[in-house]
């Protein structure tokens, strides 16, 4: 079995997308890289807010590695930057040629809880990326772990354990 090789970036949008970027010029993007990267066996999801972009593309390594040559040389945004890079054991959007997920899905609330008031990709740390990743792989889904129900949920527990008749 070939590698999988995943390449995560971030970059600048150099045209005006509004706040979620939901409007003509993604949709062009979208189709055009659904097109492109149906041909060259590569997955991803794009993802943008707040004037910045995110992409996660995964496959052959060369086909990844090329893609990104191609994406940089693109001037609706500058300042690509890799963030993470490197063989993956199994593909997180195999059955994406290319998605998109809205900025006012579940991430946001992702970004606030590691105490963003907006999305900044150059600030995120590796584990942060991650788990951005997984988010947009659950197509924007966040399950948010709240320590409290957690608690409440176990004194509940408790209560009716000591509490409970014969």
């Amino acid at each position: 079995m070939q590698p999988i090789y995943q390449l995560v970036y971030a970059s600048k949008a150099n045209i005006n997308l509004g706040t979620t970027g939901i409007n003509p010029e993604v949709s062009r993007i979208l189709l055009k890289s659904k097109s492109n990267n149906a041909k060259r066996m590569i997955g991803g999801v794009l993802y943008y807010a707040d004037g910045y972009f995110f992409q996660v593309l995964e496959g052959d390594p060369s086909s990844v590695k090329g893609l990104y040559q191609k994406i940089i040389q693109d001037n609706r945004h500058s300042d690509s930057t890799i963030l993470i890079e490197g063989e993956i054991d199994r593909p997180q959007f195999s059955n994406w040629s290319m998605h998109f997920v809205a900025s006012d899905s579940g991430i946001r609330q992702l970004l606030q809880d590691n105490g963003y008031k907006q999305f900044s990709p150059f600030k995120m740390s590796v584990p942060q990326i991650q788990g951005l990743i997984a988010v947009l792989s659950n197509n924007g889904v966040y399950e948010r772990t709240d320590s409290r129900k957690i608690g409440l949920s176990k004194k509940v527990k408790s209560f009716f354990f000591k509490h409970k008749t014969a």
